[in-house]
């Protein structure tokens, strides 16, 4: 097969249709047709064009003119510019002669631009590649293919250090960890049995979890329901909680069903578990999942997790909350490509705390939650809590954690461990 052909597509559908890289990589890494060699470029391709897109944008609007020169077009200069800059295995020719075939295929009448381009890119690329803007500000972040408000943000929330370092980690590639299913297997016995196949080590975060340096996802291991893929970060969020059998619990926004097929892990399936999520076309998922790992005991609900009925149920309530996913760039780097309104940004902070209101309104005197989001920015994590001790005065944070994800490579994650202590 084509695998630049099988990238652009996906690069197509991403940058120009809006849809999610890693779903329709999934999609790749599931087909039987692709060779692993295969797999790989394409990933390689996809996810280097998408993470270096700014900066990539940024040359290749020196040689071109954006506004007269198709998407499609722009979107295989892209690609074949992250390939010459970065791939140092591949010789320039081969890059601009299959830029160009694939040019002809949408458009005969680019691959002369295409070609010209391309050449004089490589002939000029120490002085394109160049930094020259009016924003002084912007030109690390620019450089780092950083979109210059969001590391804005994360400076005055934090620190310019903290802003660099995440900028720095979302061109990193991910880690493949994976999450030990303990109600079908033992961490030790599979590390040791399957040590050399997959070059494991242990999570350095989540003491169920390990690191991979090969694609699991076709395994007989993730097949049988022994191991799952979930970032070490993720994992952590009900390793924090550590829900004790036979009780009773609350998993809010349960898709794809992660953090509750770990919740039945932990608990051994002797609990009473109820999941709420409330996208209909998630749910077969969620289920597909629990019948993987054999988690049991566990009631789904297909609703708005604002609109659960009751007050003191639940022993424990997990609300791994709807979020901008900040956390995430170097799984789904699209995510620095998307501008967000402040009304988007409020209508995101106000449905936050809607759930969390409502999570804490159900979690039962002397009960335990926790609060989770797969993002960095302060006032989806802790100004929600905050806001949440302001409105109720038996709000006591047990443990509160942010992670950013360069610490480790992993996944940047907010957890909040809470209780609800009596009213006198």
């Amino acid at each position: 097969m084509n695998s630049r052909k099988k990238a652009l597509e996906i690069l197509f559908e991403v940058l120009i249709s809006k849809q999610f890289s890693n779903v329709l990589l999934a999609k790749i890494s599931k087909a039987k047709d692709i060779s692993s060699v295969d797999k790989q470029f394409i990933y390689t391709l996809v996810y280097g064009t998408i993470k270096n897109k700014i900066f990539i944008e940024y040359v290749a609007n020196k040689l071109i003119n954006p506004d007269k020169t198709p998407r499609k077009i722009q979107v295989i200069l892209w690609m074949s510019i992250f390939q010459i800059i970065h791939l140092q295995n591949i010789p320039d020719y081969a890059i601009v002669n299959e830029s160009v075939e694939l040019t002809k295929e949408i458009s005969k009448n680019y691959s002369g631009l295409v070609n010209g381009v391309l050449k004089r890119f490589i002939t000029e690329q120490k002085e394109l590649t160049k930094i020259n803007i009016k924003n002084k500000q912007n030109i690390k972040p620019l450089g780092l293919s950083f979109p210059f408000w969001l590391f804005k943000k994360i400076s005055r929330d934090y620190s310019l250090d903290v802003a660099i370092k995440v900028a720095e980690n979302s061109l990193q590639k991910a880690k493949i960890a994976v999450r030990v299913n303990s109600l079908k297997g033992d961490i030790e016995e599979i590390f040791k049995r399957y040590h050399d196949e997959y070059n494991f080590k242990y999570s350095e975060l989540c003491q169920d979890s390990l690191i991979s340096e090969r694609s699991v996802i076709s395994s007989d291991l993730f097949k049988e329901g022994q191991i799952t893929i979930q970032d070490e970060a993720s994992a952590l969020v009900c390793q924090v909680l550590s829900p004790k059998p036979n009780s009773k619990i609350l998993d809010m926004c349960s898709a794809p069903g992660g953090k509750l097929t770990h919740i039945g892990a932990l608990t051994n399936n002797e609990s009473e578990i109820t999941a709420y999520e409330i996208s209909e076309k998630k749910i077969d998922k969620i289920k597909e999942n629990l019948t993987r790992l054999g988690v049991l005991n566990v009631k789904i609900i297909n609703e708005d997790a604002t609109k659960i009925p009751g007050e003191n149920e639940y022993d424990y309530v997990v609300l791994d909350a709807p979020c901008s996913g900040f956390g995430v760039l170097k799984r789904k780097p699209e995510i620095k490509l998307q501008s967000f309104s402040k009304e988007q940004f409020q209508s995101l902070y106000d449905n936050q705390k809607k759930l969390l209101q409502r999570a804490f309104e159900l979690l039962k005197p002397g009960g335990e939650m926790v609060y989770s989001t797969c993002t960095i920015n302060i006032d989806e994590n802790q100004n929600q809590i905050k806001a949440l001790q302001e409105n109720n005065s038996n709000v006591t944070i047990m443990e509160e954690i942010q992670i950013f994800g360069f610490e480790k490579n992993t996944d940047g994650f907010y957890i909040c461990k809470i209780t609800k202590t009596l009213l006198e």
